[in-house]
């Protein structure tokens, strides 16, 4: 999550982050600290979730969603097609 999103939404940093954060265009970004236990609902999926804040770049998304979200979801990507789907299973 970015800085000016996580004070959009009125969160606070709670925690210092210790990692280091490899991107896609292979930059390397120490967060500036970690929020936790954020309740996140996307189309219909609800999960709590940790963020990384991180400075925003131009161009950047204010939010990506990593690999638990995905598998909670049952996303599936369909790479040579160019999209994803997102399955939501109600129990």
């Amino acid at each position: 999550m970015t800085i000016p999103a996580m004070r959009y939404l009125g969160l606070r940093i709670n925690k210092l982050a210790s990692v280091t954060l490899k991107m896609v265009n292979k930059r390397v970004v120490r967060p500036k600290g970690m929020i936790n236990s954020v309740v996140t609902i996307i189309m219909r999926v609800s999960t709590i979730m940790d963020f990384h804040v991180v400075l925003e770049e131009d161009g950047a998304y204010p939010m990506i969603l990593g690999r638990l979200w995905l598998i909670k979801s049952h996303a599936r990507n369909y790479w040579g097609e160019g999209y994803m789907t997102i399955g939501v299973h109600l129990k």
